[in-house]
């Protein structure tokens, strides 16, 4: 499971326990189940440093509760904070990762294709030259960071969190869940509106629409998505292309359209949102379940829901 833009960490808690049942249907030995999880299942990705962090932390407390000897040993958070290329430079870098079988063209183009990572974060989307050309980059940095060149080390230090998260932003996942940030073309400044033109011409209207085209790229072939977003999607024109293209190769399997007063953080009329779960293959002939829940307040929606 992902979350392309984890925030906090809040869903990662939730898939956390719907995770640890699954485990213990299939007859898992409980203690092994929470280092499982975090190491193989849960999956998270943010701009901002300090929210990366802090759902690291509720993700690993939370198993933590359930494995009193985890921080006995050594384990993997799969959270990443996205970094840029900022004041990276490829042909010092070059110099000093040649003996380990780096080339320049390698570190070029793993520093032009996060230039902007800390404006765009996860809807980065990481051409096939890169995902080509990773394998030798992370086999190199690996012999650098091991060998006794000062220098060396250094420049793999600096490049290994973009390997990371090259890594990561290719991968494919079984389910991708997420909340996604929302700012309409308006509001973008000039930077990002023009690379939303760029890369998303057909859901560049909000960023929240970029991120569910993002989220069927990073989706297995009959895959699910599953988010909660402004509801605009659904009527407005400058959506057009982009509900066009989703119906015809997704299969939408259920949607919720709350309209206002769904979270009790946000009063009035000010936030207006949809809940959806796609599965990532068209199937004409399937009838989704809808549920209309514009009216009443968030205890009465959650009773129809639930």
């Amino acid at each position: 499971m992902l979350d392309p833009a984890c925030g906090s960490g809040h869903i990662l808690v939730e898939v956390f326990d719907i995770l640890k049942d699954i485990y213990l249907e299939r007859g898992y030995q409980p203690r092994a189940i929470p280092r499982l999880i975090l190491e193989k299942n849960i999956f998270a990705l943010d701009i901002d440093e300090r929210a990366t962090q802090l759902a690291g932390f509720a993700l690993a407390m939370r198993a933590r509760a359930d494995d009193r000897r985890l921080f006995s040993e050594p384990f993997r958070l799969n959270v990443v904070a996205i970094k840029d290329s900022a004041g990276l430079l490829a042909g010092e870098l070059e110099t000093h990762l040649s003996a380990f079988g780096v080339s320049e063209r390698e570190v070029r183009l793993l520093l032009e294709e996060f230039f902007d990572a800390k404006t765009l974060g996860s809807l980065v989307n990481p051409s096939s030259e890169l995902a080509e050309s990773l394998q030798g980059l992370e086999e190199g940095t690996k012999k650098a960071g091991l060998s006794g060149d000062v220098f060396a080390k250094a420049a793999a230090e600096d490049i290994a969190p973009l390997i990371e998260q090259a890594r990561l932003l290719l991968a494919k996942f079984d389910v991708v869940v997420a909340n996604p940030p929302y700012m309409g073309m308006r509001g973008m400044f000039p930077r990002l509106k023009q690379l939303a033109k760029n890369l998303y011409p057909d859901s560049k209207a909000d960023l929240f629409s970029m991120f569910i085209e993002r989220g069927q790229v990073f989706t297995k072939p009959f895959g699910l998505t599953s988010m909660v977003t402004m509801h605009s999607w659904m009527f407005l024109s400058s959506f057009e292309v982009f509900r066009s293209k989703l119906l015809a190769s997704n299969t939408i399997l259920s949607l919720a359209h709350f309209g206002p007063r769904a979270f009790p953080e946000i009063s009035g009329e000010v936030v207006q949102t949809a809940a959806f779960c796609a599965l990532n293959h068209p199937l004409p002939d399937y009838i989704p379940t809808f549920l209309r829940l514009v009216e009443g307040d968030e205890n009465q929606k959650i009773r129809v829901v639930c």
